[in-house]
């Protein structure tokens, strides 16, 4: 009897890890593979129906009670306060802050913070978060996944992004409920610092390093090493496929700049941390036009805030290329478009430049020098954010110490490294060279298809 899979898609992103890449396609050689999804477009829900043996989609958000609510808070105020790290306590400062807009809200406030003073040992916060997943039980929406559940019979649930599952809940709940055999992806290298509780937890998980794997282990001592495997992200998987790059030719014709022009990208960051980025976008520009007017800038907007402010410096300037995202917004859907034009400006950059993001990856992967911005907007007050204080951030620091990325201090010492990395785009190299080694171990140039493989099939078997 063949085994029963059933892939939870609660985002877009979810969908472009695992079936654009092609790993559902391998595992369900193997496996009866059921999608649980939400639907961005009809395109995308008649291309996922194609890619699945039975297609179920997510379409109600989970919603509590106030009193389950009130739970939550708590276990995330208490879970903020047992990391300690400088992430969560940029959070729980920021709420802080935010409640001071109304009293009422402030006094709100203190009270979730004295409950959950009462919670933030391990052992209380791991009782805490299974009396709230117990409160979920008799929702209407866990009942019907419930029944639907025990119809299907599936052998493992797989959610292929932990932390995206806003639509997904109530499906996870019922799982729950039922006892059956859970597993999940770690979305991304932040979310166990920056992104709350893991609720409700899962018998196995996928990390995509062994740091990874180690916090995990350290933030939640009550799994089993043993079920937490190593297996990479799929994300980093499209620099290697070949039909997800543009040669250099089609890029400069898609950008409208000349051959000669040397790309330098600033891929944009999330507003919740760097907010007035753009202010630094537009000196940058200014300030590498007065450099060499052979260098282009080309910004990679985030796709998930309000980019008005970018659009607005293109239409004022048309020197400055920032291409749309090509996002399919419902569901925060990468297109297969929207990818490749990602993976090919990352590949033909001559300097990436971003404020601690992901795409400094992106970039050693293909050996080209990373500056971060570590200075506010010019006379702008972003408190209490900070762009400097970002880069203790602790699933950041490492790549800083490592040597591999180079902090930019103010738009002076921009234009230094500029001229520096433009001249001899090697230095650093042997850092950039050791981060990709340290980092992601064998498992970056690993075929995800047949690791995935390998560790489902490790599961089935337990």
């Amino acid at each position: 009897m063949t085994r029963k899979l059933v892939i939870i898609l609660p985002r877009g992103e979810a969908i472009k890890n695992f079936v654009y890449s092609g790993i559902t396609d391998a595992l369900r050689k193997k496996y009866h593979m059921v999608f649980f999804s939400v639907i961005p477009n009809g395109e995308i829900e008649t291309y996922l129906k194609e890619k699945c043996d039975e297609f179920y989609q997510l379409d109600e958000e989970s919603n509590d009670t106030r009193y389950a609510a009130e739970v939550k808070q708590c276990i995330q105020i208490a879970h903020a306060k047992n990391l300690n790290s400088v992430t969560g306590n940029l959070k729980l400062l920021k709420d802080d802050v935010d409640s001071r807009k109304k009293s009422l809200s402030s006094t709100v406030r203190s009270i979730r913070k004295r409950i959950a003073s009462l919670y933030v040992s391990d052992k209380k916060l791991k009782k805490l978060t299974s009396y709230y997943v117990r409160l979920q039980y008799k929702k209407d929406t866990v009942r019907y996944y419930e029944k639907l559940l025990r119809d299907i019979k599936p052998d493992i649930v797989f959610n292929a992004s932990h932390i995206h599952n806003s639509y997904s809940l109530d499906l996870l709940y019922a799982c729950k409920k039922l006892k059956l055999k859970t597993a999940a992806f770690l979305f991304s290298w932040d979310n166990l610092t920056s992104q709350g509780r893991i609720i409700p937890t899962y018998d196995f998980y996928f990390t995509w390093n062994k740091k990874i794997k180690q916090d995990l282990l350290k933030y939640y001592p009550f799994l089993n090493k043993e079920h937490v495997y190593v297996t990479g992200s799929p994300q980093f998987d499209f620099h290697f496929m070949e039909e997800f790059i543009y040669s250099k030719d089609q890029l400069y014709e898609f950008l409208q700049i000349p051959l000669d022009k040397k790309i330098i990208l600033y891929s944009t960051g999330m507003a919740y941390y760097t907010p007035k980025e753009h202010i630094i976008v537009k000196e940058l520009h200014e300030r590498l036009k007065k450099i060499d007017t052979n260098l282009q800038l080309v910004v990679r907007i985030y796709a998930k805030d309000d980019n008005t402010e970018y659009y607005t410096l293109r239409d004022s300037d048309y020197s400055l290329k920032v291409p749309d995202h090509y996002w399919e917004l419902n569901h925060l859907t990468p297109t297969m478009k929207d990818i490749k034009l990602f993976t090919s400006l990352v590949k033909y950059a001559s300097i990436g430049i971003n404020v601690a993001s992901t795409v400094s990856l992106d970039l050693a992967i293909h050996n080209v020098p990373v500056l971060n911005i570590a200075f506010n907007p010019p006379n702008i007050d972003v408190y209490p954010n900070d762009y400097k204080k970002i880069y203790d951030f602790d699933h950041y620091k490492p790549i800083v110490t490592s040597g591999a990325v180079s902090l930019v201090h103010d738009l002076n010492d921009f234009e230094e490294q500029v001229r520096t990395y433009i001249s001899n785009p090697q230095k650093d190299e042997i850092a950039r060279k050791k981060l990709m080694h340290d980092f992601f171990g064998e498992e970056l140039y690993k075929d995800k298809k047949s690791v995935f493989l390998d560790v489902f099939s490790t599961i089935f078997k337990q």
